[in-house]
């Protein structure tokens, strides 16, 4: 199993542009409305907590599932569940709202919190940081006899990442190094093969969780049409190299457990997007204390529901990838310094 290194330079480097995107093309006119609605400060009964994530289809939210379960069944004074959403933006304003008290979050809308960027300037209420979810570096892929981003054609459909997010922001961004001159629509990551069949899509995307495994749905997906990872150009990727905006990491292909692309390079270059959870600054101390600490205590129960939460075996994995200047709830700072785990770099939020 594949593990970022956790060493303070490695971390610095790859947060310092402070990734389930997956909003539905039926949620998208809604989306930045709904945000607003949820800059309040929320509220509600704080001993029962709801984590929201990404949509239903995706493996985060199956391994939030996971985490909520376990808790909810061993956490004496928390009753916890875990829900669907429509991304980051519909999680922040979930959590304004009081209707989520564990929402995930990427790395480019912690940047415009910390930032006051829109459209986070007026939110009511500050997110702290507090534990680390998952690395998903993003592959582009198609089922035409292409094998780089160099080789799609003008006017090209390409859906990077379904509606609008920070994801797909960034995923733009890094397509932009190659070209602008596509047409950019929404498809949901399970209709993906059947838009391509049908010559509705040209390019999709993909993702290899934590560098390590895929979601069912792209190994449906290879097997429904040909599925070959885009390369990319080596003056596009120079050129994302020094972007801290959009990092890009390497993968490994050549392991098994990723085969069965028609084409896919030995180590394929992928946008890695770190995603955390956060929670308001004033939820109650107590019941994010209590969260964290089941969680821990229980982590060897939680590593049998889904491959995500293996990773929670080991310590570091906690606290990796943590939001430059993004302040961590009290009870979490307390929780890592306790366990060895709290680093100097890390922004302890306000009692």
């Amino acid at each position: 199993m594949q593990k970022p290194d956790n060493d303070v330079t490695s971390r610095t480097s790859r947060r310092a542009m402070l990734a389930a995107a997956g909003i539905g093309t039926t949620a998208l006119a809604g989306c930045l409305d709904a945000l607003d609605e949820g800059l309040g400060g929320g509220g509600g009964d704080d001993s029962q907590l709801t984590i929201v994530t990404a949509e239903s289809e995706t493996g985060t939210y199956a391994a939030s599932q996971g985490i909520a379960a376990t808790v909810d069944e061993h956490a004496d004074d928390i009753d916890v569940e875990a829900q669907p959403s429509e991304g980051t933006e519909d999680n922040i304003g979930r959590l304004g709202r009081g209707e989520a008290d564990i929402g995930m979050i990427q790395h480019r809308s912690a940047q415009k919190i910390t930032n006051g960027d829109e459209p986070y300037g007026s939110l009511d209420y500050t997110p702290n940081q507090i534990f680390h979810y998952n690395d998903l570096p993003w592959l582009f892929v198609t089922n035409n006899d292409w094998t780089s981003l160099a080789d799609v054609e003008s006017g090209a459909r390409i859906s990077p990442t379904p509606g609008e997010s920070g994801t797909r922001e960034t995923l733009t961004e890094a397509l932009g190094t190659v070209t602008d001159d596509y047409e950019q629509i929404s498809v949901s990551y399970g209709e993906q093969a059947g838009a391509m069949q049908e010559g509705q899509l040209d390019v999709g995307v993909v993702t290899i969780s934590n560098f390590d495994f895929e979601a069912s749905w792209i190994q449906e997906m290879k097997q429904t049409v040909d599925t070959r990872v885009l390369e990319w150009p080596e003056d596009a990727l120079s050129e994302l190299e020094d972007n801290a905006g959009v990092p890009v990491e390497p993968i490994d292909m050549t392991r098994e457990n990723l085969s069965g692309y028609a084409h896919a390079p030995d180590e394929a270059m992928g946008i890695n997007i770190p995603y955390n959870f956060v929670v308001r600054n004033g939820h109650e101390y107590d019941y994010i204390y209590s969260f964290l600490e089941t969680m821990y205590e229980y982590r060897e129960e939680m590593e049998n529901d889904h491959p995500y939460l293996s990773y929670y075996m080991d310590d570091e994995w906690w606290t990796t990838r943590m939001y430059d200047d993004f302040p961590f709830h009290p009870a979490a700072a307390d929780f890592y310094e306790e366990k060895g785990m709290w680093s100097d770099d890390f922004v302890r939020g306000e009692e």
